[in-house]
């Protein structure tokens, strides 16, 4: 049976310790340090668990780690742990969730000696719970309670990893819609529970930060921005609000699905991904500085100073669905952010069962009328939208039709924001999804579809919602060791503790801290030019971890992934007078193909043509750009044959039957004729 919790995780500083910059050693307090997995349960050695992921510690700690000469003081803010959630996402676009708690504790004794900083220092630490279920409240909870747990002066009654372990390996995904899961940490009962499958989607979230932080207006055009896939990057001072945000404009465009990047925290050092051409979804603290970024066309949300930013026009939202929604959502928040939103002078005129609803303290109910206010926005855009589904081999959309029915019914030219949306991956995404699984001829699961049935019916919108008046079934969840450990001992603790180590595991951690003891004694005083710190530069690989290398792979791949869709797209937009094979943008593709053993360059460079393929080009290349284009190809697919990357050179020649040059004769001439001389043609065939 599923768990509701994967993991628990503890992230900070190891016993080997690196800056941000990937330089070994400590280097003072002034200096942010790279976060490292400290223990976790179950054990990395638990064959049944797939490790976690191996960006975690850096996307939990997203400044890195830094040192402090004091720990928590109950008179400065500054010091008080802070508590967060953070979404990662698979490459199968599936989400992870985690719930984190950071906080200053005290560094090991034995790393402090090895590297010889101040007696009594603090660092930052992390704990966390990661978990495959959007279940954010008891993720929270349940986290908030451990660590009350652990420096409460009344202990605990067992080991604290021992009721962590007892709570990870025991308490149950509970049936949607069916069963209520109760399980205790210590004295503190818990509960948790899903809706019911034909319902909205699972939201363990509020909606009143997303509409605290932004008015009516600013709310809507964040919402379009979205539908139309922009690049989006959120700001704002705290993290959690980053996360909320990002989650709840994404519950918003139900039944749509955001299909880009969605990084709701994005690490400070990774502030690079902006200039990403793609369409994405990002998170940054307001503290990191974009000023040497480009930004041209980033949507950029400050939740902060309700501000919306872009040098590139968001068309509007039609008529009458602008006015209807604006209409709705000042309805259900009056007069919850009248602060934010100032009421329009005929607002007052209000009925007074809704000055009544508004009165109340935002709580689920709002939640989803919000939800729903969105889904009749999308119901009334689209109405009808079923009559212009092909069904054909294509699974198609006859768009056009669609917008000459539309013009029709509303007097009006074609609307811009609709004919992109129509275009969207997100909404042929949902065609494909509909389609295949025949969520569009039985509307059991569809409530787009629900919807306007009802609509067209006269029924009240919420009758598509299932029914609420069955109580759920109790599991409960009992630890028999609670309270039986024989001499009522109770366990206190000044700092988290560590879980048990291995003799391997211990035997490794003397070895790195003798390493950097000894690193530390030759290089004497650690400067900027000491010896220990170019050479812990230069060998970047070093002694990482299994987890630090393949997060340091992931950050790689990125970092690739985005140059390589800048670089692809400035040398198709050279000038005429401009030869591509003599261009930077051409240099630097090759040496990134040609420099890479693990071919990252090289699959990243034909994945880029891929994507720019499906976002709709024409594949159509002046006579430089296909000689320049056909010689990339041709070293990424000799990169790939050495590697024997059957997958890459696959690809490369599936794009290269789609992008071609045309001859005098005006006839099409493509880059995989020119392919056909390499060997590997012959062996694929």
């Amino acid at each position: 049976m599923a768990q509701v919790f994967d993991y628990f995780v503890v992230c900070g500083i190891g016993p080997e310790i690196r800056t941000l910059d990937n330089i070994k050693g400590f280097h003072g307090t002034e200096v942010m340090y790279l976060p490292s997995l400290l223990d976790q349960y179950p054990p990395p050695n638990h064959t049944l668990y797939p490790p976690p992921p191996p960006q975690l510690p850096t996307v939990v700690l997203p400044a890195g780690v830094e040192f402090y000469s004091s720990g928590f003081d109950s008179n400065d803010p500054s010091t008080f742990p802070k508590t967060y959630p953070i979404v990662l996402t698979e490459g199968d676009g599936s989400k992870i969730y985690v719930s984190c708690i950071a906080f200053r504790d005290p560094v090991n004794e034995d790393i402090a000696e090895a590297y010889h900083i101040q007696a009594n220092s603090f660092a930052d630490k992390c704990i966390c719970l990661v978990s495959r279920s959007p279940s954010f409240r008891v993720l929270r909870s349940a986290l908030e309670e451990l660590f009350i747990l652990c420096f409460s002066s009344n202990g605990s009654s067992k080991p604290l990893w021992d009721v962590i372990a007892h709570m990870v390996s025991n308490v149950p995904l509970p049936t949607p819609g069916r069963d209520r899961v109760l399980f205790a940490i210590d004295n503190c009962l818990l509960s948790v529970e899903a809706p019911p499958k034909d319902g909205l989607p699972h939201a363990d979230i509020s909606f009143q930060p997303l509409v605290q932080c932004l008015d009516v207006d600013n709310l809507i055009k964040l919402f379009t921005a979205v539908l139309l896939e922009r690049r989006i990057l959120l700001r704002s001072n705290k993290y959690s609000l980053l996360t909320l945000v990002s989650e709840a404009i994404c519950h918003l465009i139900y039944p749509f699905r955001w299909q880009h990047v969605y990084i709701p925290l994005l690490f400070f050092s990774g502030v690079d991904y902006i200039d990403a051409p793609t369409p994405y979804m990002m998170g940054l603290h307001s503290g990191v500085d974009t000023s040497g970024l480009a930004m041209d066309g980033v949507v950029v949300v400050d939740l902060e100073y309700n501000r919306i930013t872009t040098t590139e026009d968001i068309p509007p939202i039609p008529e009458p669905e602008l006015s209807s929604l604006r209409g709705e959502i000042m309805r259900l928040l009056y007069p919850n952010v009248v602060g934010i939103d100032q009421m329009k002078a005929d607002f007052c005129n209000l009925s007074e069962q809704l000055t009544i609803w508004g009165n109340k303290p935002w709580g689920e109910d709002h939640d989803l009328q919000l939800r729903l206010i969105f889904l009749k926005f999308f119901a009334s855009l689209l109405s009808g939208y079923r009559n212009f589904i092909e069904n054909s081999a294509n699974n198609g959309f006859n768009t056009q039709a669609f917008l000459k029915k539309r013009s029709r019914s509303t007097n009006q030219p074609p609307e811009p924001m609709i004919a992109q949306f129509l275009d969207s991956h997100g909404f042929l995404d949902y065609l494909d999804r509909g389609l295949g699984s025949g969520e569009n001829n039985n509307n059991n699961n569809n409530l787009l579809d629900k919807l306007q049935d009802a609509i067209g019916r006269g029924q009240n919108p919420t009758s598509i919602l299932p029914s609420s008046l069955v109580e759920p079934e109790i599991i409960t969840i009992s630890d028999p060791d609670v309270g039986i450990s024989g001499s009522g001992a109770k366990y206190t603790y000044d700092r988290f503790p560590s879980n048990i180590r291995t003799e391997e595991q211990e035997e490794k951690r003397r070895q790195i801290l003798a390493a950097a003891s000894g690193a530390f004694d030759f290089s004497g005083k650690h400067t900027p030019s000491s010896p220990s710190m170019l050479a812990g530069k230069d060998s970047k690989a070093g002694s990482l971890s299994p987890m630090e290398r393949a997060a340091e792979r992931e950050r790689m791949v990125l970092d690739i992934k985005v140059k390589l869709q800048g670089l692809w797209l400035r040398l198709l937009k050279l000038g005429a007078t401009e030869d591509p094979l003599a261009s930077f943008e051409y240099g630097t593709i090759l040496a990134l193909i040609e420099s890479d053993a693990e071919g990252i360059g090289g699959s990243g460079f034909v994945e880029c043509i891929r994507e720019h393929i499906h976002s709709g080009w024409n594949c159509q290349l002046t006579e430089e750009q296909f000689i320049a284009v056909k010689e990339l190809l041709k070293t990424a697919i000799s990169r790939a044959t050495s590697r024997n990357d059957v997958m890459t050179i696959r690809d490369a020649l599936e794009v290269s039957a789609e992008m071609y040059k045309k001859d005098a004769n005006n006839v099409s001439d493509y880059i995989q004729r020119h392919l056909i001389s390499l060997s590997i043609w012959e062996e694929l065939r």
